[in-house]
């Protein structure tokens, strides 16, 4: 026998033995997954659905996915798992927040409080776009992002450098086209869009199966909701300050038979209520954003909300009104049984509103306006991600779904507040934040 035979039966002889050195007693050739296995254990586990929560609870992650959820002694553990010990502490779905204008410097503060995903509601396309590759990797520490790509709105439009204006209802369905096939993820109308040209969007979005979320002024809600919308941003084409119960009462019914969902942005009506107070300008978080950063956004909120310029207390005293009949209509809502449409937006980038904690006061805002706890928690979690379309991968915990989970050192249930006491984020998986 030569050399290079005798090379080649030893080389067999070798991966045989690897091959059946590998395999069960029973036949089979045993697995060993190389993905990386947690298990989150002990503490109480309120997973997004609205179900009872689950004390002393276990949650496995196998690489970036929910392998098993449940109690302890219902659930096996893995024995070559890493445990995480959480007695006393409670286990959330990562937070999403629906409505936010994204930029890079927001990352750190998202991911301290929990936000693992943000949907961006008008941005420049190429930076929005570009941002949201980067964010898409797993395990990276940041939130990550769906986007609308700039608003589709009327001419002049409202905000230019985020906004295609629009003048015919040609010119809309080629802006629609254009974005769609730029793989955006919904389609955003901003305050000037007319019932044509949104009827003309919709034409579009229907036959491509896109969402559309529309901020209106110039179109009625009601008209907005009959075109087929699928997402109603700020509770607009509604005039809060003149509409009477009645047309609150129909407008919510309206959402419920057509399934709209509603983003309420109360944060947004809050703190324009306040925009005298000098206390917002001492708020610690203003040393979070990055000089260059902290000049832009004071220049865009001495423009749009005439911040130090223009607004009076007449103007906060109207926001005031405007934020007690959103409020109402909340209420409204939720009695009628709409609390699964209702979801958590923040409008980041709007005066003195800062990433993640603008959620978290989002949440309180909706528990003080009728929501149960466990339905404001809802908001930010399950609801938002039915809204954005994947509801079969994120917003909640259980088998199957992207592992974006929070550890808690309170319980929010008791105290919706207790939504601030984060000690541990992780997303895919991955630990990316510990206080």
């Amino acid at each position: 026998m030569t050399k290079i035979k005798v090379a080649k039966t030893i080389l067999i002889f070798i991966l045989l033995l690897l091959f059946y050195g590998c395999a069960t007693e029973s036949g089979e050739i045993a697995k060993h997954p190389s993905e990386p296995i947690t298990v989150i254990r002990g503490g109480l586990l309120i997973d997004g659905t609205g179900r009872e929560p689950i004390a002393n609870s276990v949650v496995v992650i196998e690489g970036s996915t929910i392998k098993a959820v449940g109690r302890l002694g219902q659930v096996t553990i893995p024995s070559r798992a890493n445990i995480i010990e959480i007695k006393n502490k409670t286990v959330l779905p990562g937070l999403i927040d629906m409505h936010v204008h994204y930029y890079e410097w927001m990352d750190q503060l998202f991911i301290s409080h929990g936000v693992t995903t943000v949907r961006d509601v008008a941005n420049t396309l190429d930076h929005i776009l570009q941002a949201r590759e980067r964010n898409q990797k797993e395990g990276v520490k940041k939130p990550r992002i769906y986007t609308s790509g700039p608003a589709l709105d009327g001419s002049p439009a409202t905000f230019e450098t985020t906004s295609y204006a629009l003048t015919t209802p040609e010119e809309a369905k080629s802006a629609a086209y254009k974005l769609i096939n730029s793989k955006v993820d919904c389609l955003k109308t901003q305050q000037k869009i007319t019932p044509p040209l949104l009827k003309a969007i919709m034409e579009v979005a229907k036959k491509e199966k896109v969402i559309v979320t529309v901020h209106l002024r110039d179109t009625k809600a009601k008209t907005a909701i009959l075109l087929g919308i699928k997402g109603l941003e700020h509770i607009s084409g509604i005039n809060f300050l003149t509409a009477p119960q009645s047309e609150l009462e129909e407008v919510s019914d309206m959402i419920i038979s057509h399934s709209v969902f509603v983003v309420a942005t109360l944060i947004l009506d809050e703190t324009c209520s306040r925009l005298h107070d000098p206390e917002l300008k001492k708020d610690p978080l203003l040393k979070k954003v990055p000089p260059e950063a902290l000049k832009r956004l004071f220049s865009f909120w001495e423009t749009t909300f005439g911040v130090g310029k223009w607004w009076t207390e007449e103007h906060s005293n109207r926001s005031r009104t405007i934020l007690e009949r959103k409020e109402e209509f909340i209420r409204i809502l939720t009695k009628k049984g709409g609390s699964g449409l209702i979801v958590a937006g923040s409008d980041i980038g709007a005066a003195f509103i800062f990433p993640g904690v603008g959620l978290h006061r989002e949440i309180e805002l909706l528990a003080s306006a009728g929501l149960t706890p466990m339905q404001a928690i809802m908001a930010a979690t399950k609801n938002a991600s039915e809204l954005l379309g994947h509801a079969d991968r994120l917003g909640t915990l259980e088998a199957g779904k992207i592992a974006d989970v929070l550890i808690l050192s309170a319980n929010p249930l008791e105290n919706i507040s207790n939504i601030r006491s984060i000690e541990m984020v992780l997303r895919d998986g991955k630990i990316i934040w510990k206080k």
